[in-house]
């Protein structure tokens, strides 16, 4: 339910930039960003897939959308509709809250971008959505993604280990429900 209705409130503006759905023509935009040596470097590394293993992830992303789950949105730039990012806002219906993510474009970091994106997404999550907690992972070092959620409120709560690799887990809970 709350997925749909934040699929339905697409596509989301804020000052700069729009939200909107993710599509199959969003190829060239992961293309770049899997040869990026700062954008992969918390993902794994460099990604060497072909233009047509990447629409088939895409299309997974996309049937996902349009069967109900917004947990795969591209972020645009308004004044030149240039995709510069992927977020998602993956919601838990049971839990009420939801798993925020993001992957941006080296090209367009420290320019605000995420942190713009990220405060749109949480004011959806808490004042549309009613959502109790909203919820990211980054992995440890990746300082850029913490500053990001340190500076809108997020409390770090928990560590996991997932293979040889440490994530930092961070919540921001909604007050106005407590």
């Amino acid at each position: 339910m709350k997925n749909k209705q934040l699929l339905n409130l697409l596509p989301i503006e804020t000052e700069r930039l729009i939200i909107k759905s993710t599509s199959l023509e969003d190829v060239d935009l992961l293309l770049k960003m899997d040869k990026q040596v700062e954008t992969q470097k918390y993902l794994g590394g460099i990604k060497n897939k072909t233009k047509e293993e990447r629409l088939e992830f895409l299309k997974r992303k996309v049937d996902k959308i349009n069967s109900g789950i917004a947990s795969s949105l591209t972020v645009s730039v308004k004044e030149t509709p240039t995709p510069i990012a992927f977020v998602g806002l993956k919601i838990s219906e049971e839990e009420n809250s939801a798993e925020l993510s993001y992957i941006f474009d080296y090209d367009y970091t420290k320019k605000g971008y995420c942190t713009e994106i990220i405060k749109k997404l949480i004011e959806i999550g808490f004042s549309d959505l009613k959502l109790t907690k909203v919820w990211a992972d980054t992995i440890v070092g990746n300082d850029n993604s913490k500053k990001v959620l340190e500076k809108l409120n997020f409390q770090k709560t928990n560590e996991r280990k997932e293979n040889e690799t440490i994530f930092e887990i961070y919540e921001l809970i909604n007050k106005n429900l407590q």
